[in-house]
């Protein structure tokens, strides 16, 4: 499909040379804030818009709090737009009417180079992981705030799968009294069914996508791909959470996100850069140079596996019907009731990081089908293992908890008569060593969160022992 969109709208694409910022607005009485971009060529030229309106708080920041707002907005502007660059993919970026800190610029240079190495490998554009942002440099902010000593609440990700949950509940737990907030381009059920359980404030920021994309992509008249999404979600909390009063954006990234899937041309791609810890580390350089905002966005879960998160979430069936981590449950549909597709590798990988420490009826019951028993999944579960082929883009772990996952399966009396299980069992070169077990379990001190949060973790951790 897509080397036949490559040849029907070469030329369009070719005549493409330069991908602009033309300006950004915020509303403080609608919340309101629009981006404008520019896809400029020898004889066209392609404007788009993206519009995000913020949930109003109780009452108007004070000034400085409208500066950070505007310089973080600024940071977002920027990231939002590597959305409607990578439709035409041209070889110059210019930032006419953003200026960055010295930090940002960094920040801005990997967002495109590494957090579009995926999408450039896929269409064989290598230029993009050498992409040069032209643009004049901005000042670094005159002041410094620490979002994480103040005694406001904070603010978690909710992006209604089991790594948000863990999260949140070490929070609730340990008393910080935390709001969460969701990103959405329409109404989800299944979200706002997800944020009612959580029985605490939540914020919902809405995206709007311009419409000249949205055509383009459905006439095949735009590259479509990844993109780095956790850091425009992220950049998005931390707007909602400067405006609402709030403490700094929890993030549940976890360490096997660093983890890359293959190398091309000599670099690394990463479908998940974007919830890296150099991503992290990026970002928040970048917050704190541009927007003088220290300790504003951090992972909470960034020392743990994705295995040791899946039995943290099993402490707690609060949420058994309506957690998902399937994108497809979202992208197929706002009113879809269907929580997982079950024909995808996160599908795949969340059931068999689940199955370990989740009696087998309560997990097919949250699944509504049981993948270790449907033999069509074996080539999938081949992936996840490595035994075929690279780790799958998406949003899974590293070939070492699969592994693992399935080696305290293996032995399971409950779980003897599942065929896949049984079938990869057979194809495994070796088990995992003891050692190798408890690195996977393994846990770190997460990287960036503050003592009083990473204590929270720890709480959580002792607890689920």
């Amino acid at each position: 499909m897509q080397r036949l969109i490559r040849e029907v709208y070469v030329d369009r694409w070719d005549d493409i040379h330069t991908f602009h910022y033309t300006g950004m607005s915020f509303d403080l009485a609608s919340g309101v804030a629009s981006f404008d971009y520019l896809a400029r060529g020898a004889t066209s030229e392609y404007p788009f818009t993206e519009v995000v309106t913020f949930p109003l708080p109780e009452r108007q920041p004070e000034a400085q709090t409208v500066v950070v707002l505007e310089r973080v907005l600024e940071l977002l502007y920027v990231a939002v737009g590597t959305i409607y660059y990578k439709s035409m993919a041209p070889e110059s970026v210019v930032l006419d009417t953003v200026r960055l800190a010295p930090a940002a610029q960094r920040w801005a240079l990997r967002l495109f180079r590494s957090g579009l190495a995926e999408f450039a490998c896929r269409w064989q554009l290598p230029h993009v992981l050498d992409l040069k942002l032209a643009g004049q440099s901005g000042d670094t902010a005159a002041f410094g705030y620490d979002v994480a000593t103040a005694e406001r609440p904070p603010l978690v990700a909710l992006g209604g799968g089991k790594d948000s949950i863990v999260s949140l509940e070490a929070l609730k737990a340990a008393g910080h009294h935390p709001a969460v907030y969701a990103v959405e381009r329409q109404p989800t059920p299944l979200l706002s069914e997800m944020m009612a359980l959580t029985e605490v404030p939540s914020l919902r920021i809405r995206r709007a996508v311009d419409r000249r994309l949205t055509d383009l992509l459905s006439t095949g008249g735009a590259r479509i791909g990844h993109v780095p999404v956790t850091a425009i979600n992220s950049l998005m909390g931390v707007v909602a959470a400067a405006w609402h009063g709030l403490g700094p954006v929890v993030l549940s990234n976890e360490r096997s996100a660093s983890s890359g899937n293959l190398v091309w041309r000599g670099r690394e791609v990463n479908h998940q850069w974007s919830k890296s810890l150099g991503a992290e580390a990026l970002l928040r350089d970048a917050l704190r140079g541009h927007a003088g905002l220290n300790n504003a966005c951090f992972s909470l879960l960034r020392g743990m596996s994705e295995l040791h998160i899946a039995q943290l979430f099993t402490a707690t069936n609060t949420y058994d019907g309506k957690v998902t981590s399937c994108n497809y449950a979202f992208r197929m549909g706002g009113n879809r009731v269907e929580r997982w597709c079950n024909d995808c590798a996160k599908c795949r990988f969340v059931f068999l990081a689940l199955a370990p420490f989740m009696d087998r009826g309560r997990l097919i019951s949250i699944f509504g089908h049981d993948l270790l028993d449907d033999p069509r999944h074996i080539e999938g579960y081949r992936e996840l293992l490595g035994l075929t082929g690279h780790k799958p883009f998406e949003c899974v772990g590293e070939f070492s908890e699969s592994r693992v996952a399935l080696h305290l399966l293996a032995e399971e009396p409950s779980w003897a008569d599942a065929r896949v299980l049984r079938a990869l069992c057979g194809e495994m070169p070796r088990w995992p060593t003891e050692q190798e077990v408890a690195t996977v379990f393994a846990a770190d001190r997460p990287r960036f969160a503050p003592p009083a949060y990473a204590q929270a973790l720890s709480s959580l951790q002792t607890a689920a022992c």
